[in-house]
């Protein structure tokens, strides 16, 4: 409880009713000792009596007051009164035996009576409604169960299809008694549109059931609010990234704050996922500036998810994935102290067997945390005690992590011979003994043996130019369409039946690669041959394209043109290439439920334009359902008469099937329309089916009030300050002594100076170099005048109308003329939160309509152009370390400078501190930077 509440930015926490002092004692002890806060504690007078059927409280008035006392005495209390019970002689004897009884002082909460900084305060636990969950385990790491996620579990799915909120109960049990101490839960199905309830109604059966906290996971705003609003203790929200820009963290921090949830932060841009440690680190420092200096969160309910991709497809990019993982780790925790960081753990070893997985999960997990890791998405049950691994995996494994020689090879090698169930035949013979060229070649595509395999080619087709009398250009489309094509559809069934795992089929895919490069010398003359034209695209919004480009390969390398567009590719693009290529399909790739919803759009803009490109569908977040579902351009409304795309939309589970639908589409026409028609009708079937057993009625959420109508969250000022002067004014002549101040040194010392340290680390470097340098510097500062401060500030007529504040002349104020005779002189927009509680900087003003003229304070400092002078004579002589210091303390004393003008005018207009806050453009309440240039013109 106490966690929950701490998070949720109450003043006080307290103990009341229910039963008398002395049971509270232990709780009230426990309070004192742990909570960050006042405490305040108001007992019953003892437990009550059934006397004659009445209640009677037993406890007298003095044995209570004595309680009391004690409980400020000897664990200081904030707050005492007397609860059922408590009459005018109990809370009498209270006030005289504890009025002027000394209170023990409490260190971890007697500085935060009047002022709290909950950056600083919030403990790093999450709750449930039972318990609260350290997110720093000792030892670490947090385990996160993630089999409560219809993405992830098939059980799960099928549950949540079903209604089956019992079986959800059972999934989060097992995990928890599997040692997860979090459970991520995580209900979005392409199936239904009912995530916000079906999440709500999951939040409130698992807490009801289960001790263990629950990490809320998903994409979808409305969503995470009906679990926030559901969940009865402290929360994990999964999660935030920066792939469309602030618009994610903007949509869901305020939430996170309002219900004092953590919050994990994925390493993710408009540019790209943070592949490197840079990277990775450069996007954790971005989030964290907004969320925890904009937004106020605490930095230890920032969690830090710096992402893993999988080392074991052989690609180049990815053979370093986890050595950029671990450092970034490290690096994270190091630069931005006070946050933790998380890991889907399982990313590492994508691809390969169950049995492999296993053991490189568990190895992996055992670095990251070494690194810093202190939580872990994985399933329990899953993982094995590093100590526990043999020997020799281990090593391998940890050969792979560190991207040492041959290490994938080798990994792969050694699981295959050290299969669960094996069959040990030793065989010493050549295995391609007794088989003919054709044969051959096919067993080396399929067994990923490059060597050799031009010589083959070239000798097939000698071989059989004379054998069948033709040209070597069409034996050579012979041998394409009989040799290769086939062995990687072998390649393809294989893998579809769990027999080969992904790193195979990318090797298979080099081998087809060398010999289809051969066979080009040979089709060269057969000029512009190709089996057809796909363009293909990872969805706008999506990042993740490592599915996308094994389609890429296996269709190349099957004798398909392909288009590859990349990610996050916008609809028109894809639809203005295949116009341009005259594409045979359009391939659109999607790994999350979020960036899934742009594949419809791309099929109703086809059927709006008239185009007829089949479009093939696939990516984790989908499945089949959803590929038939979206192939109807109408609103499928229950009543709706279905509408299909007549060109069809298929759905492809892999590469592979992606591949046999390709080849359907691009056969003789009577096969491909008859392709066309079945899944037009399996896809009809399916929506009839589903639309006699629908009981449910859909509805779209509204909008409750138009977009510019004030808040209601914000009263009228019981009065408006008068200034004492209308208009600019200039302060020229400011003291570097009384800006220092104003500086936020943790900020100078961190982020400008570069102190990465923490702890008595940072302590040491503060007291030994830090805090005397900042001294010799301002005195040096100000003898050569380096550092010039100057401000212009002002206060100008003004009110609101809806959204906009509109400033008024402020010459035409020396007379208090009336608002009709003032003339508008500039006008900011502000926009209005979509959530909550709606707010708008307008609505603080007076607006148009009350007949009232209010006032805005503006202001532009600046330390002079002699500080960039400064920094440049530094750079020029190669001091570069010295030019490093003088620009970031000329940065934090412009900052310093600000708060420095704006407390002048809370003065000068008698405000108390919570008026007269100061805000500057670029953040979410004002965001427009080219307002900068109203500013300065007034």
């Amino acid at each position: 409880v106490m966690s929950t509440l701490v998070a949720l930015r109450v003043d006080i926490v307290g103990l009341n009713c229910s039963t008398g002092p002395e049971y509270m004692r232990e709780p009230v002890r426990f309070l004192a000792e742990n909570c960050p806060l006042p405490i305040s504690t108001i007992p019953n007078a003892g437990i009550p009596l059934n006397v004659n059927g009445l209640a009677v409280y037993p406890m007298e008035p003095e044995p209570m007051a004595a309680a009391l006392r004690e409980f400020i005495s000897e664990f200081g209390v904030n707050i005492v009164g007397g609860c059922c019970g408590s009459s005018h002689e109990h809370l009498q004897a209270i006030v005289k035996a504890c009025r002027n009884v000394p209170r023990r002082p409490r260190s971890i909460a007697d500085a935060n009576f009047t002022h709290k900084d909950f950056t600083r305060i919030t403990p790093p636990f999450v709750s449930s409604g039972i318990r609260a969950t350290a997110l720093q385990q000792v030892p670490p790491p947090l385990l996160v169960g993630e089999r409560v996620n219809g993405q992830g579990s098939r059980k799960a799915k099928q549950a949540l299809l079903n209604d089956d909120y019992d079986t959800l109960l059972t999934i989060g049990r097992e995990q928890v008694e599997g040692g997860a101490h979090v459970l991520d839960v995580c209900v979005a199905l392409t199936d239904r549109t009912d995530e916000a309830e079906q999440m709500a109604k999951t939040v409130k059966k698992l807490s009801m059931g289960l001790e263990a906290p629950l990490e809320i996971d998903s994409t979808e705003p409305d969503v995470i609010k009906a679990a926030l609003e559901t969940y009865p203790g402290r929360a994990i929200i999964n999660s935030i990234n920066m792939e469309t820009g602030r618009e994610r963290i903007d949509n869901v921090v305020p939430m996170a704050v309002e219900h004092g949830s953590a919050v994990v932060a994925l390493t993710i841009d408009e540019i790209s996922m943070g592949k490197t440690t840079e990277r990775k680190v450069e996007i954790a420092h971005k989030i964290y500036d907004i969320c925890v200096d904009e937004y106020g969160l605490a930095p230890n309910a920032l969690i830090f998810d710096v992402l893993t991709f999988p080392v074991t497809t052989g690609q180049e990019e990815l053979k370093t994935a986890a050595i950029e993982t671990l450092e970034a780790i490290t690096r994270t925790r190091a630069e931005l102290p006070g946050v933790l960081t998380i890991l889907g753990v399982s990313n590492v070893s994508f691809g390969l067997q169950q049995h492999a997985r296993a053991v490189l999960n568990s190895v992996f997990l055992y670095h990251a945390v070494k690194a810093g890791l202190d939580l872990a998405i994985v399933n329990p049950v899953h993982i094995t005690p590093y100590t526990e691994i043999d020997a020799e995996q281990r090593q391998l494994a940890e050969d792979l992590i560190y991207n040492r020689a041959d290490a994938l090879p080798r990994y792969i090698a050694y699981f295959e011979e050290h299969a669960p169930q094996q069959d040990n035949g030793n065989s010493k013979v050549d295995p391609t003994e007794g088989m003919n060229l054709a044969e051959r070649i096919h067993w080396q595509i399929l067994h990923r043996r490059k060597e050799g395999i031009e010589p083959m080619i070239t000798e097939i087709i000698a071989e059989r130019s004379q054998e069948l009398g033709i040209k070597q250009s069409e034996v050579a489309v012979n041998v394409l369409n009989t040799v290769l094509l086939p062995a990687m559809k072998d390649v393809g069934d294989r893998f579809g039946a769990g027999e080969l795992i992904l790193p195979f089929v990318l090797q298979s895919a080099e081998v087809m690669k060398r010999a289809v490069a051969h066979l080009e010398g040979y089709l060269e003359k057969v000029e512009g041959y190709t089996k057809g034209k796909v363009v293909l695209a990872t969805v706008f919004g999506d990042v993740h394209d490592i599915g996308k480009n094994l389609v890429n390969t296996i269709l190349s390398n099957n004798g398909y043109t392909v288009y590859d567009l990349g990610k996050q590719v916008p609809l028109n693009t894809i639809l203005d290439k295949a116009i341009e290529v005259n594409a045979d399909a359009i391939g659109l790739s999607a790994l999350l439920v979020s960036t899934s919803k742009q594949m419809p759009l791309c099929v109703k803009e086809l059927y709006k334009r008239g185009l007829n490109f089949p479009v093939i569908v696939g990516g984790a977040a989908i499945n089949r359902s959803y590929g038939r579902r979206i192939l109807f351009v109408d609103e499928q409304t229950p009543g709706a008469a279905p509408v299909p795309y007549e060109h069809g939309v298929f759905y492809a589970r892999d590469a592979f099937e992606g591949l046999e639908i390709i080849d359907r589409l691009t056969s003789n026409p009577e096969q491909r329309a008859s392709f066309i028609e079945r899944i037009k009708e399996e896809a009809l079937k399916e929506r009839l089916k589903k639309t006699e057993r629908t009981t449910r009625a859909t509805g779209e959420t509204t909008s409750q009030a138009k977009e510019d109508i004030a808040s209601n969250s914000v009263k009228p000022a019981l009065s408006i300050p008068r200034p004492p002067f209308w208009g600019p004014r200039v302060l020229g002549r400011i003291g570097i002594e009384d800006v220092a101040p104003c500086m936020d040194l943790n900020t100078l010392f961190r982020l400008h100076w570069g102190g990465k340290t923490h702890g008595a680390d940072f302590t040491r470097l503060v007291e030994m170099e830090f805090r005397p340098r900042l001294k010799r510097m301002l005195l040096e500062a100000r003898q050569r005048r380096y550092l010039q401060p100057k401000a212009i500030y002002g206060y100008f007529p003004c009110q609101s109308s809806g959204n906009e504040l509109i400033v008024y002349d402020p010459a035409e104020m020396q007379g208090q003329q009336q608002k009709d005779s003032l003339r508008e002189v500039a006008r900011f927009y502000c926009p209005r939160q979509q959530e909550r509680e709606r707010l708008c900087l307008a609505d603080y003003f007076a607006p148009v309509n009350s007949g009232k003229i209010d006032l805005v304070a503006l202001q532009v400092v600046t330390m002079g152009q002699s500080a960039t002078e400064a920094v440049q004579q530094l750079q020029d002589a190669g001091d570069y370390a010295e030019a490093y210091f003088v620009h970031g303390l000329a940065v934090e004393m412009a900052e310093g400078l600000a708060e420095y003008t704006n407390r002048l005018i809370q003065q000068e207009l008698e405000l108390d501190e919570q008026r007269g806050r100061r805000y500057s453009w670029g953040y979410p309440a004002i965001p427009d930077l080219e307002d900068h240039v109203k500013v300065f013109q007034l």
